[in-house]
């Protein structure tokens, strides 16, 4: 395939993004955000020792992606730097010279060392096109595999949603309903408080290292109209919880906990199903799952509510 001419990659500029309001007009404008690169999650991050560079690219003095980097410094120097599912673009279905073009700046903004090394999860689809075209623009491949995850269209009515359910996930629905669970979404101090200490115990008790609660904890604090607590209840105890985070048109599943009834009531399938109507009744249009793999039991879970699958390219790296 050949490589795009020298000077459409270079007829495309980077400039830094300092207010807010600009970048949530330019985010607000994505097809797909995604969460990694919301303002809030920025700033959580940034309260986590991170320095946030926050770039749009320009072709002819017209905005065509941004991107939130995420900055590791050392005496005052860049060492490192992360962009995780970016840049995104602003139209739906870019053409082969814009992503290039994008590309192709972004790696002459990250060359002969100035910056540090970068690590980029880019915000493209798998694709061997895409990795060609990541490889000619200088990028290196880390060998890891990535993000994938499916999106329900909130824009479609429940009934039509609910029909699209596989089956099973529907019928084990069908059975939480009627066995007298109820649904609550707050966004109180209380009820987060309540999720985090569900969180930590769930890490400690299974052993796995998840989600940062100081990470929480800040974007809450940063963001505390944007951050929901879903709880599925039975004699209104709570059998089951998660942590919502929305962003411009679209809401995420990010921190989950099941209690030891969990299972047998379905809860799981009560829960999610009704945090998703619950972000559609607050303006969202796209429910993300929050990311799975279908060679693990909770991602064939999530596999259920036959959402919009998507799969991105895995880990880059440049200095």
């Amino acid at each position: 395939m050949a490589s795009l001419p020298l000077a459409s990659v270079n007829d495309c500029q980077i400039r830094a993004v300092t207010g807010r309001d600009e970048w949530e007009r330019l985010f607000a404008r994505l097809p797909a955000p995604a969460i990694v690169q919301a303002w809030g999650y920025g700033e959580a991050k940034a309260a986590g020792g991170w320095r946030v560079e926050r770039l749009v690219f320009e072709q002819g003095s017209q905005p065509v992606a941004i991107c939130q980097v995420l900055v590791k410094r050392l005496l005052g120097l860049p060492v490192a730097a992360r962009i995780n599912r970016g840049p995104q673009f602003l139209a739906l279905r870019p053409q082969e010279a814009e992503v290039r073009a994008v590309y192709g700046a972004l790696r002459k903004r990250w060359r002969f060392g100035r910056r540090g090394l970068l690590v980029l999860a880019p915000g493209l689809g798998e694709s061997d096109a895409h990795r060609q075209w990541l490889r000619e623009a200088g990028f290196i491949a880390r060998g890891t595999v990535g993000w994938c995850s499916a999106v329900l269209d909130l824009t479609e009515d429940a009934a039509t949603l609910r029909k699209r359910l596989a089956p099973t996930w529907r019928t084990q629905l069908n059975g939480a309903e009627r066995g007298g669970l109820a649904f609550e979404i707050s966004d109180k101090p209380c009820a987060f408080d309540w999720m985090l200490d569900r969180h930590q115990e769930n890490m400690r008790d299974k052993g796995f290292a998840g989600t940062s609660p100081d990470f929480l904890r800040a974007l809450r604090e940063r963001a505390p109209e944007d951050v929901f607590v879903c709880r599925a209840l039975h004699d209104g105890q709570p059998l089951a919880g998660m942590i919502v985070f929305r962003f411009a048109r679209s809401a995420e599943y990010f921190v989950g906990w099941f209690g030891p009834e969990a299972r047998q009531k379905k809860a799981g399938n009560f829960l999610m199903w009704n945090a998703a109507l619950a972000m559609q009744a607050r303006g969202c249009e796209r429910f993300d799952l929050g990311g799975y793999s279908s060679s693990d039991g909770y991602g064939r879970f999530k596999q259920g509510l036959r959402g919009s699958e998507y799969r991105l390219l895995e880990e880059w790296v440049a200095f």
